[in-house]
């Protein structure tokens, strides 16, 4: 089953759990970024706005063409309770009939707000929800 771990990460913290998961699992490991970087600031103040109504900013290119993986694997900071905004963009590239899993990770550990939300996005793309995790990362109010 070819695999491929998706994320975006502000701080360090989603890229070092997604690093750990493509080497666990021999999976391709991609960066999500957005277009217009942003900083602590940004993704305090608009950014949880953003992610609470489910924004979708602009990323760039992924390089790697998602109908080509197996299984796909979504990491991402939490935000005011929901993914960070580039987790939406992802979403609306993921092909119908993919087998997905998703990470999360926050200063709480939990997406309790969000987490049915999310779930049903997923079924809604035609995708098969085969995991969920939160990961309780530390005290970092960006998260990420």
């Amino acid at each position: 089953m070819k695999t491929i771990v998706l994320y975006y990460s502000l701080s360090g913290n989603t890229k070092a759990e997604a690093e750990r998961i493509a080497k666990e699992e021999n999976a391709e490991l991609c960066e999500i970024q957005e277009t217009k970087k942003r900083s602590r600031f940004s993704a305090f103040v608009p950014g949880c706005l953003q992610a609470r109504q489910r924004q979708t900013p602009a990323i760039k290119p992924l390089g790697h063409p998602l109908s080509n993986f197996d299984r796909i694997i979504i990491g991402c900071p939490i935000w005011a309770g929901f993914p960070a905004p580039a987790w939406n963009a992802v979403l609306q590239l993921l092909p119908e009939g993919k087998d997905v899993s998703l990470f999360f990770c926050s200063a709480s550990g939990k997406t309790t707000q969000s987490q049915q939300g999310t779930k049903d996005l997923i079924a809604q793309k035609g995708c098969t929800l085969s995991g969920y995790r939160d990961i309780k990362t530390g005290t970092d109010k960006t998260h990420g």
